[in-house]
């Protein structure tokens, strides 16, 4: 066993899990969880903080930074916390299934449960700003400019390595996968997949946290073109589809599909899936893998508790996402505290307040969670702030959905932080929206299936 994890099979010990941890949202979330934990929790409750970085380098500084934030914590409750608190530093790359299922099979054979994962990481897959679009929206309107950019240039088509080697065999099946879509969503999907029998064995019922953004709009998704390959806002159509899943992972007529993905691999192979009416289209999937098949009627329920969907942003918060030279990130900074005093409720600015709504989904009471998602349905949670920079979580509109999937909301165009142009949801955006979930999540459940059997040949 590698020196560093705690296997202690105990109640009051909470594993979490954060991807993407050695800077910006991801690093603050990790501060923000040491400093809520420690204030909040009994003193006999302990709590493993497992950070995800791409390399050991990484491991190593983010290890030091959050040893000397743990520090100074203690020094201001003046109490030690390297008793209660520790850290796990692991390697993940998610552009690549095979560290996915490295870090998988690590951490299932040393953990006794995690009680959540948040999935930060991401990129972005901008290569410019169209400066003219950007100068002349900041002067004529300068917050929905700060809030929704159109003046990002993205990338189309980027690729990430070959996930395998191919061979005469398969040399006609795709060997890789769109590198924005697996790095924001399906590496998470398949990461979280693959440690459900960790998170099912949490004492607290165990929850997948996705960080999407503020950003995603309709039109920035196409389910025929689910990886985003030909797309040049691909980064908002994984953010957009992350949405959608979550969202819809609750309703009857996506449960054939959610089931599958909260049941481990053992107790549904993929070889005895069968398929009927969905054959995967080509355009969002490359080639389908023979003889694997998804019937909605062919789940095999699981004796365990499994774990909770639930969906985040961190309003508009300074990261490195985009990158800028210095002098234009003082100006981008300037900028987003101008919105906030005009009244942005989203323009959190620093990262550790936006790191407000992913910490609390992490560690506020379950029974409240539930009950707050069944009266007011299934929402998602923002981290916000006043014009003073108090940060607090708040449910944001999401476009054909409303704040949370209930038809109506003639309200919505008065209230605060509502993007300009979204409407009250009618019966028609409903039920599209909800059967775009189910084809989402058949698609995502065959490409999930279709890459293991990739990986296992």
């Amino acid at each position: 066993m590698k020196e560093g994890l705690h296997p202690q099979d105990n109640e009051q010990h909470s594993y979490v899990l954060v991807t993407g941890a050695n800077s910006g949202l991801g690093f603050a979330t990790c501060c923000r969880l040491i400093d809520e934990f420690a204030t909040t929790r009994p003193s006999f409750q302990c709590l493993t903080l497992i950070i995800t970085t791409r390399g050991s380098g990484k491991s190593k500084d983010t290890v030091r930074r959050l040893e000397q934030h743990l520090e100074r914590q203690s020094k201001e409750l003046d109490t030690p916390l390297k008793h209660r608190i520790s850290l796990q530093p692991e390697q993940l790359d998610l552009t690549s299934l095979r560290s996915v299922q490295s870090l998988s099979n690590r951490l299932i054979e040393n953990l006794p449960h995690l009680d959540a994962i948040i999935c930060n990481a991401g990129y972005g897959g901008v290569t410019g700003v169209n400066w003219p679009v950007a100068i002349w929206t900041v002067c004529t309107d300068l917050v929905n400019t700060v809030t929704y950019p159109k003046f990002k240039i993205g990338g189309v088509g980027e690729m990430t390595a070959p996930q395998r080697t191919p061979t005469k065999e398969v040399s006609d099946t795709p060997s890789s996968l769109g590198r924005v879509f697996t790095s924001n969503v399906f590496g998470h999907y398949v990461l979280s997949h693959s440690l459900i029998a960790l998170l099912s064995a949490s004492p607290d019922q165990g929850r997948i946290i996705f960080v999407s953004s503020i950003e995603p709009h309709p039109s920035h998704f196409d389910i025929s073109d689910i990886q985003a390959l030909k797309s040049d806002t691909s980064y908002e159509s994984s953010k957009r589809l992350t949405d959608i899943l979550v969202l819809t992972s609750s309703l009857p007529s996506t449960r054939p599909f959610v089931q599958r993905f909260l049941s481990t691999s053992s107790s549904s192979p993929p070889h005895s899936i069968d398929l009927l009416d969905n054959e995967l289209p080509e355009s969002g999937l490359g080639t389908g893998t023979p003889g694997i098949s998804l019937i909605d009627n062919e789940y095999r329920p699981s004796t365990s508790s499994p774990p909770k969907l639930y969906l985040c942003h961190p309003g508009i918060c300074a990261t490195s996402i985009v990158p800028l030279p210095l002098i234009l990130y003082y100006c981008m900074m300037a900028a987003f505290y101008i919105a906030r005093w005009a009244g942005s409720p989203w323009h959190t600015v620093s990262a550790y307040k936006g790191a407000c709504a992913p910490v609390w989904l992490a560690l506020a009471d379950q029974e409240e969670l539930e009950d707050m998602e069944q009266r007011e349905g299934k929402g998602k949670w923002g981290s916000s702030s006043d014009r003073a920079g108090y940060e607090r979580v708040m449910r944001t509109a999401v476009e054909e959905w409303g704040l949370g999937g209930k038809m109506g909301g003639r309200e919505l165009g008065k209230r605060k932080g509502i993007r300009p142009g979204t409407r009250e949801v009618t019966k028609e955006d409903r039920e599209g929206f909800e059967e775009l979930g189910r084809e989402c999540w058949r698609q995502m459940e065959g490409l999930r299936t279709e890459w293991e059997v990739k990986l296992a040949g």
